[in-house]
């Protein structure tokens, strides 16, 4: 079975500072190598859900750095010798995955933005009326391809949205928010999972997941497909506008993007 793998660094355990331990600009003052540390963490947490779907029966599996850019979030010098990784291919949605794969796995994810209680919570779309973050997104291009998404580890928040989507599907909790308010990118109140039992976590939990593959749906929208995208400024609106002129402009930085073609959606 081949299982295809989307990594994040937001929801991994230990990670709760975006400006440190998320962002690449290593000249800034505040910068104290916190990157390379979640960079690590989040390879261990890979480690644990490839070892997972091993035992569970994989016999094939690729990861996509999803963390953006050349470093990401992926140590390929600590990946795990089975699995493979697509490198170099930016952040734009799962690179290489097609219907050759049996189900998708997403490790280290966030909830979308605005969620309460959420940890570094970021990233939100509607999409045929309904409001889907990054987990969606993905869930969603993989189901293009009739693949399943069984699989999500990352803070509780996270793992009550997926649920809420993908029903039947398998979620690792690894850290929580102690407060409900809703604060995107900024640091607040966590309880986190010592690393160790994360990962023996994300092990049982991918393992067990590979057991669902065949009774979990796809994450389908049905086509026409309404996309509506929130920039976080007008000119960040007025950019995607003019690489796609027929979307309309819901207001000063909200795009609508209609379609019966998914190839045609910005995604």
């Amino acid at each position: 079975m081949k299982i295809y793998v989307v990594c994040d660094v937001e929801g991994v355990a230990g990670v709760i500072c975006h400006r440190q331990q998320c962002q690449w600009d290593t000249s800034k003052d505040w910068y104290a190598g916190y990157l390379d540390q979640a960079r690590r963490f989040t390879t261990l947490e890979l480690n644990a859900a490839v070892e997972g779907a091993l035992e569970g029966g994989a016999t094939e599996i690729i990861a996509w750095d999803g963390h953006g850019p050349f470093p990401g979030c992926i140590d390929i010098e600590l990946l795990h010798h089975e699995c493979k990784l697509v490198m170099g291919a930016g952040d734009g949605g799962p690179v290489g995955l097609d219907g050759s794969f049996d189900a998708l796995f997403q490790v280290g994810l966030h909830a979308m933005a605005e969620t309460a209680g959420g940890v570094l919570c970021h990233g939100r779309w509607t999409l045929n009326g309904t409001a889907i973050g990054e987990i969606g997104m993905n869930g969603f291009i993989a189901a293009h391809y009739d693949v399943p998404c069984i699989f999500v580890s990352g803070d509780r928040a996270a793992a009550e949205e997926a649920r809420a989507l993908i029903p039947g599907i398998e979620t690792a909790v690894v850290k929580e928010s102690l407060v409900p308010t809703v604060s995107g990118l900024s640091q607040t109140p966590t309880v986190s999972l010592s690393l160790r039992k994360a990962r023996e976590i994300i092990k049982a939990s991918a393992r067990a997941a590979m057991l669902k593959i065949g009774s979990i749906k796809p994450c389908r929208f049905e086509p026409p497909y309404i996309l509506q995208w929130p920039f976080s400024n007008s000119k960040q609106a007025d950019d995607m506008n003019k690489q796609f002129p027929k979307a309309i402009r819901i207001d000063p930085v909200t795009l609508e993007f209609r379609t019966d073609r998914f190839e045609d959606l910005p995604i």
